[in-house]
């Protein structure tokens, strides 16, 4: 029986069954964050063996901004592919992944699930379709906007200053793919290697992004998405959040320093902005956009080495500003954690360190269980880098800490992160039966709303474990940084 099957009997189980309450024929309506209504609350799951009927909260409200991305992109894949990912808990209707452009938080507390189509007959849990600009749309009705086409022929212009590659062709060469044709913005050969080059100005949907990038890695062909240097407030945009996020937080631009650069060296150039991390007292870490000139083994990189970069350099520049700006203080907090010690005794460490991030105080912390999840963080970095039967060990260690977390009484709010870490690290997926990861998910499809703890504490995790900083923290920064 395939996923799809499933989720249909699954669906008709909870029509005909209780599982789901009576609904009134006016448009139902769940806060998710204070700017963002959700009118499906409950959602058929089918991203684990078994289909599951979660709460739309506990689906959403644990993803960080970076989870909001990688599931937007899966459900447009997997729809590619024939298969759905989430279905309406009332009509087993397909859905999809949006985000509000009202929500303050750029992560999973402000995005909501849609019907894929027209919301079928019946189904009272319905969602104005957004209106959108995208397109031609975005230009008055026509092709393109003079911008797209400046910056176009400015691109195809700093292609030509290098001689490794050929001449470029601008919106005149049709690639056939499959069984049917492609037209880039730019198409182009690097060394013999076939380039497609897209410009994006305006927001394109989600499908669109999958698709082309799909059919050109299919034919072969390395897809080069390259945007504007001057409009950085678009790149608030989800559509534009979708590409740089699975990129490690980078995204290329052109420019006119770009062209120059080009034409002083023979070597074509681009502007690269990557995400990075600042630390500024009295304001919490903050995201600004870090600009450099990179040539073409940064451009033609493929996107799974861009994304593990990224998130290497992210989490390098916030271990070196805390080291600058806080010595020893994560170390103090650390060997605490480690020696079991209450962490009261690291109180003046911890109050001079969230004072820095903008973290929660310690009796908050305590509150929430997480001396629990930092011991259990500690237990999942000695087993990476154990060997042989210490590994083994660190493994048990690593198990017994996450049923710990999960039976706390704060356990159900920290499973997004348990989640996170074992999609991340597969030796602690490795070490975590199947019988904790079904009581998680029945944890989190529990009554009462789910709230995302390592939302809330995740200045304090990512200074302690840089190596989760930037799913904790990379989104793109809001308007102007602190000064």
């Amino acid at each position: 029986m395939t996923s799809t099957q499933k989720a249909n009997n699954l669906a008709a189980t909870v029509q005909s069954g209780s599982a789901v309450a009576q609904r009134s024929s006016s448009i139902p309506a769940v806060v998710g964050n204070r700017k963002t209504r959700r009118a499906i609350k409950k959602v058929i799951d089918a991203r684990g063996s078994e289909p599951v009927l979660m709460p739309v909260d506990a689906v959403l409200d644990g993803l960080t901004a970076v989870d909001l991305t990688t599931v937007r992109r899966a459900i447009a894949h997997e729809r590619g592919e024939g298969s759905i990912l989430f279905r309406c808990g009332q009509c087993n209707g397909p859905l999809q992944l949006s985000s509000s452009r009202e929500s303050s938080t750029g992560d999973g507390r402000g995005a909501f699930f849609k019907h894929s189509h027209r919301t079928p007959e019946g189904c009272t849990w319905y969602t104005p379709a957004a209106q959108r600009s995208t397109g031609a749309k975005q230009f008055g009705g026509l092709q393109e906007g003079e911008q797209h086409w400046r910056l176009k022929n400015l691109l195809a212009d700093s292609i030509r200053c290098d001689p490794d590659f050929s001449e470029p062709v601008v919106d005149k060469h049709f690639i056939k793919i499959g069984d049917g044709h492609r037209r880039p913005d730019i198409s182009t050969t690097h060394k013999g290697q076939p380039i497609a080059l897209e410009l994006q100005l305006a927001r394109l949907t989600l499908t669109t992004i999958t698709e082309r990038t799909a059919a050109y890695r299919a034919a072969g062909i390395t897809l080069v998405w390259v945007t504007s240097a001057h409009e950085l407030s678009l790149l608030n945009n989800q559509s534009f959040r979708d590409l740089y996020l699975a990129a490690g937080g980078r995204i290329l631009a052109v420019d006119a320093a770009s062209y120059e650069r080009s034409e002083e060296t023979s070597i074509l150039h681009l502007r690269e902005l990557s995400l990075e991390p600042c630390i500024q007292h009295p304001f919490a870490i903050y995201n600004r956009w870090r600009s450099r000139m990179v040539g073409p083994e940064i451009i033609l990189m493929p996107e799974g080495q861009r994304h593990a970069e990224g998130q290497q350099a992210y989490a390098a520049a916030l271990a070196e500003k805390l080291q600058a700006k806080a010595p020893a203080l994560t170390e103090k907090i650390a060997s605490t954690v480690a020696s079991g010690a209450d962490l009261n005794l690291a109180a003046a460490e911890w109050s001079a360190l969230a004072k820095l991030i903008g973290a929660r105080e310690l009796r908050h912390s305590l509150q929430d269980e997480l001396p629990l999840v930092l011991r259990w963080l500690q237990a999942v970095e000695r087993q990476t880098s154990a060997n042989g039967e210490e590994k083994a060990l660190a493994g048990k260690v690593v198990a017994a800490c996450a049923a710990a977390i999960a039976a706390a009484r704060t356990g159900k709010h920290w499973i997004p992160l348990i989640e996170h870490v074992a999609d991340a690290v597969p030796a602690v997926a490795s070490v975590l039966s199947q019988e904790l990861r079904t009581k998680m998910t029945r944890l989190k499809a529990s009554s009462g709303k789910l709230h995302p703890m390592h939302a809330y504490h995740r200045h304090m995790i990512s200074a302690l474990h840089p190596w989760l900083a930037f799913w904790l923290l990379a989104k793109a920064p809001a308007g102007t940084a602190p000064h």
